[in-house]
């Protein structure tokens, strides 16, 4: 572990003496690892990031590209003393502290629901969650995330190229990924600290405004079939609202959204 690396751990660690911190130059998966804590018993919050994952899992099942040192590959493992009702909005919650750390930096991101960050039409990064409920009360909640920050393009194989992006693919240069995750460590505290119905509405409202693919025609897949729909609204629970070629409204909890050009 070379000197600079070394210094950013340690300040992150003094920044933050309430949630236990995990670093690896090399895991399988920071989302298995946070499952195999959760299932020994874990105290308090916790952050697992590793320098690159071998088996890095996307949604659907997917590989998800992790090279070492060149993006941020975490997973958050915590235990919500909210309603199991509010599980499905956390993608989107957080989805929207991805998009507000990003601005930060003077990068402007869009968001394709429910979980996903693009630059440029392009994928930028995602979330996986996965959650435990017993008894009608949720015993761990893990958040994993992947943001793509100095890959080149010659990381992504030809088919990702034309998919996929990186902060120094769009922007030209580094970025240091201590910050943004410090950044994106306040961000996310500050909205799941108090998880309202009030507070949803308000996030809701950014992420909407800042959605890919509201009022635009998509492919849809779900429920084994594809649809061209428009997606005309969110609702509070995350769902999302589409219109069909008939203009009949329907509402889709889970689906793939594909963004047509």
């Amino acid at each position: 572990m070379d000197n600079i690396l070394t210094t950013e751990l340690n300040n992150f660690k003094l920044l933050y003496p309430n949630i236990e911190f995990y670093f690896f130059e090399e895991i399988d998966s920071t989302n298995n690892f946070c499952k195999s804590l959760a299932n020994k018993g874990f105290d308090k919050p916790t952050l697992v990031l590793s320098d690159k994952q071998i088996c890095g899992r996307g949604t659907k099942g997917r590989n998800w590209l992790s090279p070492k040192n060149k993006g941020l590959w975490f997973s958050l493992l915590l235990k919500p003393d909210f309603s199991t009702k509010f599980l499905s909005i956390i993608p989107i919650l957080t989805a929207t502290a991805i998009y507000e750390t990003l601005l930060e930096f003077d990068i402007k991101a869009t968001i394709k629901w429910p979980n996903d960050i693009f630059i440029k039409d392009k994928k930028l990064g995602g979330i996986l969650t996965e959650s435990n409920i017993s008894n009608e009360k949720i015993d761990y909640l893990i958040i994993g995330i992947g943001i793509n920050i100095n890959l080149d393009i010659t990381d992504f194989d030809l088919e990702l190229q034309n998919k996929a992006t990186s902060l120094k693919i769009a922007y030209g240069n580094d970025f240091n990924r201590f910050k943004i995750l410090n950044t994106f460590i306040k961000k996310f505290s500050n909205i799941y600290s108090d998880i309202t119905e009030d507070k949803i509405i308000s996030i809701l409202k950014i992420y909407k405004a800042n959605s890919c693919i509201l009022n635009k025609e998509v492919s849809l897949h779900y429920n084994n079939t594809y649809e061209i729909v428009t997606p005309i609204d969110i609702a509070n629970d995350g769902s999302l609202l589409v219109k069909d070629s008939n203009n009949i409204i329907k509402q889709i909890y889970s689906g793939e959204v594909s963004l047509r050009f």
